[in-house]
């Protein structure tokens, strides 16, 4: 995570610039289907698909991000306007495999429960997989056979995460419970720490996925 901390720090300005101009927007958007998933009752289905739409929301993310990080640990500038394009042109191909991924891990969930837990990580590796050079048959291959190879790397770092995550929006809850926060003052304050840690996770699984011998940039390319 040291790399990963530096490379952040390195490129803090566009990573908010990032945050503010396309994830923000995005967030609202996503948010509104989420809140009125709060007023159905689906027997529980709700939450989990409430779920899988922050996973998607990590899923159309991620690719500019990734392509700062390669860019910065190889000393090589990535122009924010660049940053917009990738965003752009992969968040369709993204947001459509990502809805293809998300009813199988739906079906497997509600079918047979394991099946749906194995095909979730799938759904965090498509972003770091993909290239508008490679086919969707070759890019679907390429991220399955990732997660075959490295599938207990895979899972300890969607653990690792997940716990830290949960870790320190606890403690944020925890402080903030003191005061008197209106729901619209949760949702900033959520939208805030989204904008500060999400980047850092990405770059940090970014680090760790281009240490698995390479493989990532070799099968996006």
């Amino acid at each position: 995570m040291r790399e990963a901390a530096q490379y952040y720090n390195e490129q803090l300005l566009k990573i908010v610039a990032y945050g503010l101009v396309v994830m923000v927007p995005v967030w609202l958007i996503f948010s509104n289907y989420s809140l009125l998933l709060f007023t159905v009752d689906w027997a529980g289905s709700e939450n989990v698909i409430n779920v899988l739409l922050n996973i998607l929301m990590f899923v159309i993310f991620v690719r500019p991000l990734f392509s700062l990080y390669k860019r910065a640990s190889v000393s090589e500038e990535l122009e924010f306007k660049t940053m917009l394009k990738e965003f752009i042109w992969s968040i369709g191909p993204l947001l459509l495999m990502g809805l293809v991924f998300s009813v199988l891990v739906y079906g497997g969930i509600f079918a047979f429960y394991v099946p749906g837990i194995l095909i979730l990580p799938i759904l965090f590796i498509l972003p770091f997989m993909y290239s508008g050079t490679i086919s969707i048959r070759k890019w679907i291959r390429n991220s399955v056979d990732f997660y075959i190879n490295h599938f207990i790397q895979v899972w300890v770092q969607i653990i690792l995460w997940a716990s830290i995550v949960t870790l320190v929006w606890s403690g944020v809850l925890y402080v903030t419970s003191f005061l008197e926060m209106s729901y619209d003052a949760y949702n900033i304050t959520r939208l805030v720490f989204s904008l500060l840690i999400f980047p850092f996770m990405v770059f940090s699984l970014s680090e760790k996925f281009l240490s698995m011998t390479g493989e990532v940039e070799e099968w996006a390319n």
